[in-house]
């Protein structure tokens, strides 16, 4: 059996055929032989040896040393060098190369081999720690970027976690201003009214009662509103309030919500399809028409528009109004709870309908977009697929 392969590299060609013999001798495989720079880089190159023979002096300007740094650092082969001299100039050369070990001529055939096997322990010892040592260093590069990963997310998760808390405080603060805002006006109705009906007692006519009593209805009635609206929202942020499609006749869905809402006729409805079966969720679809239509009765003093149009899969839901629309700076702000734009604080509400409303269509798989000009008026677009998943 073959053993390494080994390239001599020796100017004086007996002592080269005599290395040759010895080492095949010993069943190790001569790759060749060389006895210049040039001769020896294009052996190496050529054959790949295991380990070089290299005699210190060689034909040519460049030594055995150099020529050994040079192989050492294109392929990493260990070099044993072959001298005839051991004065220590020659020896200080050697060890500033990756030295793996040294001969002195004449060459005694068991220093010869000795020399081989430590040489190549010595080399396969080094590859094998280089390979620990790089396979160490890819398992720590993992870990390393697996831990900046984490640390990535961790910065991410709590920028997510501060964002959240100054959402919520933001979104209490909205809450407290439109609670305190909203309650405050029939709160004072309600108040008053009661200490009316209180001091007239038995002496108030009989149309002044009542109509105290609907002005405490309808003060409750704006408060009952507000709660009943944050109180959908809160559900719809946890989950509470699951999908649940059925299948039914629009065209007589949109007239039945628009005829209680309709009090002067103000609402203009056009279905433009002779189609109407949908399957959608008729309790998330009922809260998108009376928020819509009841913001636009709102709003505007003039009539409105209620278009629906159906599509191959979806159908198309367009409400629009000539009234106060809403300021190009709050257009980002419209889908945030308790936000009211500035034009509109003489007029009750909550400033729930709009999110109230993203939420349900987003539930249905559908998409929402609004277009206003301030004074101009205000078009909100829905698109819902025509089947509802659960």
């Amino acid at each position: 059996m073959v053993g390494e392969k080994i390239a001599i590299i020796e100017d004086e060609s007996i002592v080269a055929l005599s290395l040759r013999s010895r080492l095949e001798a010993a069943n190790y495989a001569v790759t060749g032989i060389a006895d210049s720079a040039h001769s020896a880089l294009s052996l190496v190159a050529n054959t790949a040896p295991d380990l070089v023979l290299m005699d210190v002096r060689l034909k040519g300007d460049q030594t055995g040393i150099e020529v050994a740094q040079t192989i050492h650092d294109r392929w990493k082969i260990p070099v044993i060098f072959l001298t005839g001299y051991s004065d220590p100039d020659t020896l200080h050369s050697a060890h500033q190369t990756e030295l793996f070990g040294y001969l002195i001529k004449p060459i005694e055939p068991l220093e010869l081999y000795s020399a081989i096997k430590i040489a190549l322990q010595k080399y396969y010892h080094q590859q094998h720690l280089e390979q620990l040592v790089q396979q160490r260093t890819q398992e720590l590069a993992v870990v390393n970027a697996r831990l900046q990963q984490e640390i990535t997310e961790r910065q991410r998760s709590e920028a997510e976690v501060t964002q959240a808390l100054d959402d919520l405080r933001e979104l209490k603060s909205r809450f407290i201003t439109t609670a305190s805002h909203e309650f405050r006006t029939p709160l004072s109705i309600v108040l008053t009214s009661a200490e009316l009906l209180e001091r007239l007692g038995a002496d108030c006519p009989e149309d002044r009662r009542s109509r105290y009593f609907q002005k405490i209805r309808e003060a409750v009635q704006s408060m009952t509103t507000i709660l009943t609206n944050a109180l959908t929202l809160r559900r719809m942020g946890t989950d509470e309030i699951a999908v649940q499609p059925d299948s039914f006749d629009l065209h007589r869905f949109c007239l039945s919500v628009v005829s209680d809402l309709q009090s002067n006729d103000r609402i203009q409805f056009r279905f433009l399809e002779d189609s109407s079966r949908v399957r959608l969720d008729p309790e998330l679809l009922n809260l998108i028409l009376n928020h819509l239509l009841s913001n636009a009765l709102k709003f505007s003093k003039q009539a409105i528009n209620l278009e629906i149009r159906r599509g191959v899969d979806r159908i198309l839901l367009t409400v629009s109004d000539s009234g106060l629309g809403i300021p190009t700076e709050e257009m980002p702000l419209v889908f945030e709870p308790f936000h009211r734009a500035k034009n509109v604080d003489t007029i009750p509400g909550g400033g729930l309908g709009l999110a109230i409303v993203k939420q349900c269509v987003e539930l249905q798989g559908g998409t929402i977009a609004i277009q206003s000009e301030l004074g101009q008026g205000t078009i909100v677009r829905v698109e819902l697929p025509i089947e509802t998943k659960s």
